[in-house]
Parts: structure tokens; C-alpha cells; sequence
């Protein structure tokens, strides 16, 4: 399993154009049968036109092998659940996982 770093796109990522440049940047370097996990240490703030562009990119590339790992941050923990009710796919699953995990 790989894991990326959402840090290396910064410690705020905020808008959607955003997301598709950092799931574009790192396209490249992932295996699309292999899992990815999704760390959140050190990013200080997620919006959810972020995560979803960056999600729905990266859960289509690799059939939705996506983990997304426990966090404890606030504006993480706020915008999974947004993501999570407006979508009916393979990103809501990941998400949902996650939070599941958490409670």
C-alpha cells in the first residue's frame, strides 16, 4: 500500500482547481491495482471542494482502493462528513469507512 502525504501539496488546500493540480501531480507515481492510504499529518486546513476534487479523481483512478487514515484534525473531521452526504459513491465509501473507524 502507498501512502501520500497531503502535506507535500501544502498545509492548506482550499479550492477544487487545487485538488486536481495535486491528484494530477501525483498520478504519475501511483500503481491504479495498487491501495493507497491517505495521510492528513501536518495539513492545517482541507476544504471540501478540495477533498472531493482530489477524492473523485484518485477513488476513479484505482477502483476506490482508497483508505483515508485517522486524524484528529478539525477542518478534516468537518468536511468528511459534507463529502460524505453528498455523494453516493466509491468516495462516500472511503469517507465512511473512516468515520466509522473513528466512532
Amino acid at each position: 500500500m502507498q501512502t501520500i502525504q497531503l502535506k507535500k501539496f501544502g498545509n492548506v488546500l482550499i479550492s477544487r482547481p487545487a485538488g486536481l493540480e495535486a491528484f494530477n501531480a501525483i498520478r504519475p507515481q501511483l500503481n491504479p491495482t495498487e491501495s493507497v492510504s491517505i495521510n492528513f499529518s501536518d495539513v492545517l486546513t482541507v476544504t471540501p471542494s478540495w477533498l472531493d476534487e482530489f477524492l473523485t479523481n484518485l477513488t476513479d483512478f484505482n477502483a476506490g482502493q482508497v483508505e483515508l487514515l485517522p486524524t484528529r484534525n478539525a477542518s478534516v473531521l468537518a468536511a468528511l462528513p459534507i463529502l460524505a452526504e453528498a455523494r453516493q459513491d466509491f468516495v462516500a465509501d472511503v469517507i465512511t469507512k473512516l468515520l466509522n473507524k473513528m466512532n
